[in-house]
């Protein structure tokens, strides 16, 4: 974490006219995440065996003049440029809670040396912030799912401490879906899907796509569309910011499900919830003997339009009745159509993990399954509400001596 006369001089440019803390601190980490190439990166251009080999930079320094480094000496400059700029940064060993949920009272250092991650907490007036701008795709304020909400060892040669590390609130991890469609008579949707995914979702899945070609990602999108939507066929279908830390990733695509409404006589039988048809129940089994454990706290928001076929208009359009518990997650639906009848709108609003920056928001001991169960069963069930058009009797006449 030396800092030297060039750490000291660009830390002065890459803070600018920023006057904060939160602003120096979000300044000088876009910069150590865009401009400094990342050598741990399987994108990098170097081959395992080259990263392997490579020989370590000295200091900051050495990474400031080079522009690379691996995730770790990321880190390190990114701890100097802070303490260049006045404020105290120290480096943070955290647990993976991936492989262990880490107690401060079973101190081996192997869960936080070997299979945990050194990220740098910045006291910020009284309270401990952590970052890690080391890995690609952590925005910042945020660290991994697998290091948020664990205890942290803050370093310092006279008084190390420990300091919990925040869970991220649902709001920062979201997937937003918006879909414009039209029904056909025949129950055939059509229409155009915009998803776009943040937080930890959007970190899981560009480390997901990020190593697949152009059309491996669009063959995986199909898949997984098809996986729940049979008929289902894709077309201008577009992924963008896989690799890019600043934007959510996104993908887009046109799509024609044929059946997607059922036609029985006059009406068809709708299920306007276009992003969730064909999903199953997220827990299944009757009964469980292990803990439950969330990883993260999430939220999703769908909107979507369908303009009803000439002729139909709603004849059953109630909407799932809301429901919560508490902070801890909202489940909320509405139904509308415009003011000339032809198009439903429809809003999906959920969340889950909510009210606090305790892991027991995520963690449920396997008595609670029913509970939990029940929850997530209503939320699937509300998911699948279906709603009825009806044709008008004059249009069905008219088809009929047609």
């Amino acid at each position: 974490m030396k800092v030297n006369d060039d750490v000291r001089a660009a830390s002065t440019q890459i803070i600018g006219d920023a006057t904060t803390p939160d602003q120096k601190l979000e300044r000088i980490y876009e910069f150590c995440q865009t401009k400094i190439k990342n050598l741990s990166s399987e994108l990098s251009g170097l081959t395992r065996e080259e990263r392997a080999k490579r020989k370590p930079n000295k200091s900051p320094a050495d990474t400031l003049s080079k522009k690379a480094g691996s995730s770790s000496e990321i880190d390190m400059l990114f701890a100097a440029l802070v303490s260049a700029a006045g404020l105290e940064a120290r480096p943070a060993w955290v647990a993976n809670r991936s492989d262990i949920l880490f107690s401060p009272a079973f101190a081996n250092p192997y869960f936080l040396i070997e299979t945990g991650s050194q990220n740098v907490g910045v006291k910020v007036g009284e309270t401990w912030k952590f970052f890690d701008p080391g890995r690609s795709y952590v925005l910042p304020g945020m660290l991994r799912w697998q290091q948020e909400g664990q205890q942290a060892l803050v370093m310092d040669s006279k008084e190390p401490a420990w300091v919990p590390t925040p869970l991220s609130a649902p709001e920062k991890t979201i997937s937003k879906h918006k879909g414009r469609f039209r029904l056909l008579e025949d129950g055939t949707l059509e229409g155009d899907v915009h998803a776009e995914f943040l937080g930890q979702m959007g970190i899981e899945a560009k480390n997901e796509d990020d190593g697949k070609t152009e059309a491996e990602r669009e063959a995986s999108l199909r898949a997984d569309i098809k996986g729940r939507l049979s008929t289902a066929e894709l077309s201008n279908i577009k992924i963008e910011n896989v690799t890019d830390p600043s934007k959510p990733y996104t993908y887009s695509y046109h799509v024609v499900v044929p059946g997607y409404a059922e036609r029985t006589g006059k009406r068809l039988f709708l299920q306007p919830e276009y992003f969730k048809k064909g999903v199953g129940a997220m827990f299944s089994a009757a009964t469980r003997k292990n803990m439950i454990y969330f990883h993260y706290p999430w939220s999703e928001d769908d909107d979507i339009e369908i303009t009803l076929p000439d002729g139909f208009s709603l004849d059953n359009a109630d909407a799932p009745a809301q429901f919560g518990s508490k902070e801890l997650s909202q489940y909320k639906v509405s139904i509308a159509v415009t003011k000339d009848t032809k198009t439903l709108i429809y809003k999906r609003n959920f969340f889950f993990g909510g009210g606090g920056s305790s892991l027991d928001r995520l963690l449920y001991p396997a008595t609670a399954y029913p509970a939990i169960k029940n929850y997530f069963d209503m939320v699937h069930k509300n998911d699948d509400h279906t709603i009825t058009l009806k044709q008008s009797s004059q249009v069905a006449n008219t088809g009929a001596s047609n």
